[in-house]
């Protein structure tokens, strides 16, 4: 449920302008305006001690002289008054205050300092920070424009964004695109109170907002946002693009999964975990957002192309292949009706090429988009070419029969639950016909790359909302946290595990490993080489040597002579570090034949415990083939976590090896998530390698990390913060 200050903020019937003035030049003269003249018709109250009128509207001192209640306040002061402005504030009941002002926690210490007084202030009084930092906010249906762009459509898309300067370039994108508008825009800015969690309660209860849009470089409670997102996904799609997508923000951490842990990549995953749909590019955000709010979700991956031309054909099946979508057979009734209506010519196959049987019949079109949608093979139809500009191409007379067509196509949404997309290259002349299929929720796109984008996400929405009950629901239970296994273990010991205290804990909570003996002394490797059978490896422990193999601390296939070995690894070992604690060598049998893969756990900034599985165990880094999830993970999530892999025909058996037992290793991840689960003061966990050999799955190596007792929190979660002022 929103929270009912919440909607006082977002949908307030009463707004003070703190630093209003009279100067035509200044924010605080502009707000006004713009809610003058956008139809607002909340009460106005201007602020400011130096002011007695502006505009014919009587100046307050201070908001707590306002008589009557009053739902926001927008700031437009300097950042250095703004604590005085929220002292002011105490026992008027406003509900929230949008702070426009930059020199906050995005600039230095200093500013974060006074960033952490405006929140502490605004908590104590209960009032609610839009910002600080932030370009403002819109309720474009109540004519509540704290922002001052111009000319923004109205529509159903609501958007957070943490850019002032994107948002204009998507006020300016919907103004050309017939269909595409906005319910609601909040620029989050710094999040310091008001998190991106938060709002959607009331986007998902708001009836006019069919989507929810986002723009995202940090959230500031990434773990709150799964949760909400989670809950509101089935009934208001969300749509991300998340910003920093280069590696220069990827945290440099000591082991393969925090290394691999970047931003987006950990982002994404966990975003599609939720069901939260990410797009790569700016221009697909609107469009995805428009077709997920507009259309039913699709039953599955398979599409139907239905061309009027050759090129467009093969085009829109490449472009759907490279979205990992099908484009299935049709079948024999569906291509007998298609040979009803077409011409010898045409091909009645997928892609359905029309072959010039509607240049002097656009109506042919409703008959074969209607004998395709009622396909049992096809999730999905997407109509490519020229429709649309019939008229414009060929002849007028044609422009009245394309507009029923149009008109008949529109129907087949609803007739057979099915979503449509058209990619018509007459888009951009916006012909009527587009007009009536856009206002039934259809999108019509110029970009074939664009449309098959959009229907790649409206399979990965109907794909989420089908199976979201089996997905983790992002609580990690804190019954379950009691770090029994790691105070047995290490007690209040803290950081880099030895590799033979993190087996310790991690072998108490069923989680698969290799064998192994702790020797001591030279004597002791030889004993227990002796009880495997067969070569044996050999490696230092340390806590202090995380990477073992970097100084020599590793000795493989030992057959002969383990205490030379041994002698020659701890050595080693006080030759790279001389205050290195050495605990010994562990010995364990040689395990060669199986798939070698990484799996991990590491406790990221925005999102808390994430896992990870990789392909290529010491050359993951290099193959880049990994998927991560949020913790707790179900066996759904398991599942999903290997499908996610590039290498399914290394799992599947490549080349007549046998196949990994793909149930096996998602006991193995299930148990990892369970053991950090049980013991949150895990900072960071790699097993690697493991080995997966047809039902054999095993951890051959293990990596640990742990915060001090007491702690379950690798430390404050960074400001969310932009670098980019209220007006950029």
């Amino acid at each position: 449920m929103a929270d009912e200050r919440l909607e006082r903020i977002l949908d307030p019937d009463s707004v003070a302008i703190v630093g209003a003035s009279a100067d035509p030049e200044k924010r605080g003269h502009q707000a006004i305006v713009t809610l003058e003249e956008g139809g607002y018709e909340g009460d106005i109250y201007p602020v400011n001690p130096s002011e007695d009128e502006i505009r014919g509207r009587t100046v307050y001192e201070a908001v707590s002289d306002i008589p009557e209640p009053v739902d926001l306040a927008l700031v437009v002061v300097p950042a250095p008054i703004v604590p005085s402005v929220l002292e002011d504030c105490a026992d008027t009941d406003l509900a929230g205050a949008v702070v426009v002002a930059v020199g906050f926690g995005e600039t230095d210490d200093e500013g974060e300092e006074l960033e952490r007084r405006i929140v502490d202030l605004a908590r104590e009084h209960d009032v609610r920070l839009i910002g600080p930092n932030t370009s403002g906010m819109i309720n474009l249906h109540e004519g509540l424009n704290l922002v001052g762009a111009e000319n923004v459509p109205a529509g159903d898309i609501a958007l957070l964004c943490q850019s002032g300067n994107l948002a204009i370039a998507l006020f300016m994108e919907a103004m050309g695109v017939p269909g595409l508008g906005f319910s609601h825009y909040v620029g989050v800015g710094n999040e310091s109170d008001l998190r991106f969690d938060e709002y959607l309660p009331f986007y998902a209860e708001d009836e006019r907002t069919d989507a929810i849009t986002l723009y995202v470089e940090g959230m500031s409670d990434g773990r709150a946002f799964l949760q909400r997102a989670r809950e509101v996904v089935p009934d208001t799609p969300i749509v991300a693009l998340k910003g920093g997508r280069s590696a220069v923000g990827k945290q440099s951490t000591s082991s393969h999964t925090g290394s691999m842990a970047g931003d987006v990549a950990v982002a994404e995953a966990v975003f599609e975990q939720a069901g939260v749909v990410s797009v790569e590019r700016a221009d697909e955000l609107l469009p995805t957002a428009g077709a997920l709010g507009s259309l039913p979700a699709a039953d599955g991956e398979n599409v139907a192309i239905l061309a009027d031309g050759g090129g467009h054909a093969t085009l829109a099946a490449d472009a759907l292949a490279e979205q990992g979508l099908s484009v299935p057979d049709l079948t024999v009734e569906t291509q007998d009706r298609l040979r009803e209506v077409l011409p010898d010519a045409a091909s009645v196959v997928n892609p359905v090429d029309v072959a010039g049987g509607t240049d002097d019949d656009p109506t042919v079109f409703y008959d074969c988009a209607a004998a395709i949608a009622a396909d049992p093979n096809v999730d999905t139809l997407l109509l490519s070419g020229l429709f649309g500009g019939y008229g414009i191409r060929f002849s007028e007379a044609l422009t009245e029969p394309e507009l029923d067509t149009a008109h008949d196509i529109a129907g087949l949404v609803e007739e057979h639950d099915l979503p449509i997309v058209v990619q018509s290259a007459y888009e951009s002349a916006d012909p009527e016909a587009h007009a009536v299929l856009r206002e039934a929720g259809i999108p019509v796109q110029e970009s074939l790359e664009v449309a098959t984008r959009t229907i790649a996400a409206l399979a990965t929405y109907g794909e989420h909302c089908a199976r979201a009950d089996r997905k983790s629901d992002f609580r990690l239970e804190p019954g379950a946290a009691d770090d029994t296994v790691l105070g047995a273990v290490v007690g209040g010991r803290s950081g880099d595990l030895s590799e033979y205290d993190a087996r310790e804990a991690l072998s108490r909570h069923d989680v698969p490993l290799t064998p192994a003996e702790l020797a001591t002394g030279a004597e002791e490797a030889t004993a227990a080489a002796d009880r495997f059978d067969g070569p044996v490896a050999m490696k230092i422990v340390s806590p202090d040597i995380v990477h073992k193999s970097d100084v020599d601390g590793v000795a493989l296939d030992v057959t002969e002579a383990p205490a030379e070995t041994y002698r020659d690894l701890v050595g080693a070992a006080q030759s790279h570090d001389p205050d290195a604690t050495v605990e010994g060598v562990l010995v364990s049998p040689m395990r060669e034949d199986g798939v070698e893969l990484v799996v991990g756990v590491v406790d990221d900034d925005q999102f808390g415990h994430v896992a990870m599985v990789g392909v290529g165990g010491v050359f993951v880094e290099v193959l880049e083939d990994v998927a991560f999830r949020a913790l707790p993970l179900t066996r759904a999530d398991a599942r999903d976590m290997l499908a996610a892999l590039d290498a399914q025909e290394l799992l599947d058996g490549a080349r007549g090896t046998e196949p990994v037992d793909r149930e096996a290793l998602v006991d193995l991840l299930v148990a990892v998530s369970e053991f950090v689960e049980a013991n949150p003061r895990v900072a960071e966990l790699d097993l690697n390698p493991v080995l997966a050999s047809g039902s054999d799955v095993e951890a051959l190596d293990a990596a640990m990390t742990v915060l001090p007792a007491g702690s379950t929190d690798s430390g404050e979660p960074p400001v969310a913060a932009t670098e980019e002022s209220d007006d950029d």
